[in-house]
């Protein structure tokens, strides 16, 4: 479902034989807002959003045959192919495509009991390869609830204003590291210190617990790593 005049339009609609599934929406990663499927697809697009390496981020993008490697802007589109030839595709729509500067990657977020009960969505990858597609399959192990949790907290805080102290300030203060706490008890805003983890200007341990009082801030090293949690690029 298109949500706004600017967004882009989706393959298909967040339903299922006629009737509404729940639906998520986020305008993450300076996309426009976004009906998902399901809050596990919502938290991805959240972490994508924040990812500094993604340049766009698209919901259900278009819909391949999985049998020639055709790609059509819509369900819709392919069903009608399929009636005026004759044939029958193999139906596949993955939830995100993923601008990564001069390279894209095609997402498909799902949670692992569902791949255990269509494990035919690990050979996707594999067959779009063919295509000359990279699909990529993210689970509810890596987008665990407390790394959620985290990201939908600095996802909040990204859009906060800037704080009476400086960015600059907050990183010379904790160079070699410093407790969450000791931000709030030397005066630094709570919303603009983790509007600076959003930003990658600092960073912490996003998985391991929720962000709290001990919680350890660094500005030393690849601030952003935090972000960048995803296996969205080759390494």
């Amino acid at each position: 479902m298109k949500m706004d005049r600017k967004s882009h339009p989706v393959a298909r609609n967040v339903q299922k034989r006629g009737q509404l599934k729940k639906a998520h929406y986020t305008s993450a990663g300076g996309a426009h807002l976004m009906q998902l499927e399901s809050r596990l697809e919502a938290s991805g697009a959240i972490a994508m959003g924040l990812d500094p390496r993604v340049r766009y981020l698209r919901s259900q993008p278009m819909t391949f045959d999985l049998a020639t490697g055709r790609n059509y802007h819509s369900v819709d589109a392919l069903q009608q192919a399929e009636r005026l030839y004759g044939f029958r595709a193999v139906k596949y729509t993955p939830d995100f495509e993923v601008g990564l500067g001069n390279s894209k990657v095609l997402v498909e977020v799902k949670h692992r009991e569902l791949i255990t009960l269509n494990p035919k969505i690990l050979s996707y990858p594999e067959i779009l390869a063919r295509y000359g597609y990279r699909l990529i399959i993210i689970d509810d192990v890596l987008l665990g609830e407390t790394y959620v949790q985290n990201l939908r907290l600095l996802n909040i805080a990204r859009c906060t204003r800037a704080p009476a102290k400086s960015d600059s300030e907050m990183v010379a203060f904790c160079r070699a590291g410093k407790p969450y706490g000791d931000f709030k008890a030397a005066g630094f805003n709570e919303a603009s210190l983790l509007r600076a983890i959003a930003a990658g200007l600092l960073t912490c341990d996003v998985r391991s617990a929720r962000i709290n009082h001990d919680t350890l801030i660094f500005a030393t090293g690849d601030t952003s790593a935090h972000l960048k949690e995803l296996p969205l690029v080759c390494r």
